[in-house]
């Protein structure tokens, strides 16, 4: 097939350049009601985009335009080559300012390294339902129903320019729902979790966690209004948080005035008095659906230091867009590691504080640094007693606080939520911030 789509394109000559991405993906599927399967299920799916790039001239500037479109496996030549003149035609509109394409290099790749090489698909799944449903032994709640995914992915990258690449990764995915019922209504939490490798620990610590948050949040009371109070975030939440730094020093988010971030000036403002962020990109973080030896251009990834004690040391990002800010391209590379901090969280609660560890809904906007969210579950610490508190929300901006931010010792690996791509988070497994606004319910 990919052989039939090559003469395709080098045939074409209204194409300047192009390029060939296949996933070839053998998915394994499990949907359980409570401990029993419901239905199993496995397919096989593959996946090719093309994308064309067409070169052209206006007013003597030069442009690169560019068209995507997904060949599906059982089209004819006539059909391909169709669909190839209308995105060729399609890119001659995209009036993008003019880059190259990745080429041919002698560095070599390697796929990551993971347990599910060493067995079929189908022989993990009852591994890790085992896992997942290890401490689901409570007398008030249960794991409500969940679904097991876990791909096995085969990805290959060819352009006009000369790359071939290929390599394995892996991807599993659980959803579940959790329920708990003590003298109230019932309550139902939902959580996806992300993983590259076997590791049942994980997964089990994972649900043991949400069927406590469930036992929680049947106990909350409604959150209080409250002004200037310290916050601190655990879990989830901090990747979200942090994540804004990720963006803030994207080549993308930079050269589209997004971000407004400098080389070689602090990304946290001035007179940081907390503490300071340090920030790497690590292509190969283990046990995360992040990782990837090289990008869907075909840019070989390698860690790269992005901010050092609050100054950021280099941009990040695609082919295109470092090209545009003339640096070197790292790639897409989807896991943040930050390192910890000066506190530890048993530090960080020994003052009145409220600590949020899941909200229904939160977001950063990277622009303005305003942020704000729903509280799904927290702990209100008024000085003398600790109680658990949900609905409400908090809102401040980042900018206004980060100088003043602490981040915990204690690290944790989990998920940062991403439109397009899930991203890896290794840092801080808590962050505190001061005087911030949360209006109750």
């Amino acid at each position: 097939m990919l052989n039939r789509i090559i003469n395709i394109l080098n045939a074409n000559k209204d194409l300047s350049d192009w390029k060939i991405v296949q996933n070839q993906t053998e998915a394994n599927e499990l949907f359980l009601i409570k401990k029993q399967i419901d239905m199993p299920r496995s397919k096989h799916i593959n996946n090719i985009t093309i994308t064309a790039y067409k070169d052209f001239e206006e007013d003597g500037k030069k442009f690169r335009g560019s068209s995507m479109i997904n060949i599906h496996p059982t089209m004819s030549d006539e059909e391909i080559s169709n669909a190839v003149n209308d995105i060729a035609f399609s890119a001659s509109f995209i009036k993008n300012q003019y880059y190259t394409i990745p080429e041919k290099s002698d560095r070599e790749i390697k796929s990551l390294e993971s347990k599910f090489d060493s067995a079929p698909l189908a022989e993990w799944m009852p591994k890790i339902k085992e896992a997942l449903y290890k401490y689901d032994n409570y007398d008030k709640g249960y794991i409500n129903s969940s679904e097991l995914f876990l791909n096995k992915n085969i990805t290959t990258i060819i352009n006009s320019r000369g790359i071939h690449l290929s390599y394995v990764s892996y991807k599993g995915e659980i959803e579940l729902i959790s329920s708990w019922k003590d003298s109230g209504e019932e309550i139902e939490l939902y959580k996806e979790l992300t993983f590259s490798d076997y590791d049942p620990d994980a997964l089990s610590t994972a649900a043991k966690g949400i069927l406590e948050m469930s036992m929680e949040r049947a106990e909350t009371q409604p959150t209080p209004s409250l002004e200037g109070i310290t916050v601190i975030l655990a879990g989830e939440p901090v990747a979200e948080v942090l994540k804004h730094y990720y963006i803030r020093s994207n080549a993308q988010s930079v050269y589209q005035h997004v971000s407004t971030a400098k080389l070689l000036e602090s990304i946290q403002g001035e007179n940081i008095q907390g503490d300071m962020i340090n920030l790497m990109i690590d292509p190969a973080l283990s046990n995360s659906v992040g990782s990837a030896p090289v990008d869907d251009d075909g840019v070989v990834q390698t860690a790269h230091k992005i901010i050092e004690n609050g100054i950021l040391q280099k941009y990040w990002g695609s082919n295109q867009y470092c090209q545009y800010l003339n640096v070197l391209p790292t790639g897409r590379i989807n896991n943040l590691v930050f390192e910890g901090g000066s506190k530890t969280i048993e530090e960080m609660r020994s003052m009145p504080n409220i600590e949020i560890v899941a909200f229904s809904d939160f977001g950063i906007n990277t622009m303005t640094g305003d942020f704000a969210g729903e509280i799904r579950l927290g702990w209100y610490n008024d000085g003398n007693t600790r109680v658990a508190v949900s609905g409400g929300s908090i809102s401040g901006n980042l900018n206004n606080v980060q100088a003043n931010m602490y981040l915990s010792k204690e690290l944790q690996q989990c998920t940062a939520k991403e439109v397009f791509q899930p991203l890896g988070y290794k840092g801080p497994k808590a962050l505190m911030m001061h005087n911030i606004s949360i209006a109750g319910n």
